[in-house]
């Protein structure tokens, strides 16, 4: 049971992640908004069909990449002070988590 909620709270969270980042590209002025909106979302795409079939390399590597955005919305919201930082962070942090206890249940279910 535990294992299907971290899956759920996992791709939840992975969606926030993609929705947060685009909404705050759409802040952004219209000279800047390609390029942000590349380098925002395309270190989340290649984890996307692996963590859609439930596999554990990907999820790792998906918490790995989440680091990233947590840093980045610490940074935004310890210097700009904006709230979209902060729950940047939030989201990645959760996602983090989520994946993380994922791959370990996951694991720990695979050899028992």
């Amino acid at each position: 049971m535990k294992i299907h909620i971290a899956r759920w709270l996992t791709l939840i969270s992975y969606a926030a992640l993609v929705a947060a980042v685009v909404i705050w590209v759409m802040q952004l002025d219209q000279s800047r908004q390609l390029a942000m909106f590349l380098m925002g979302t395309v270190p989340l795409l290649p984890w996307v069909r692996g963590v859609l079939h439930g596999r554990l390399k990907p999820h790792v590597g998906l918490a790995l990449t989440a680091l990233l955005y947590l840093t980045h919305g610490s940074v935004e919201g310890f210097t700009n002070g904006t709230l979209l930082g902060w729950i940047e962070a939030a989201i990645a942090l959760l996602l983090i988590i989520s994946a993380s206890m994922y791959v370990r249940w996951s694991a720990i279910a695979a050899q028992q």
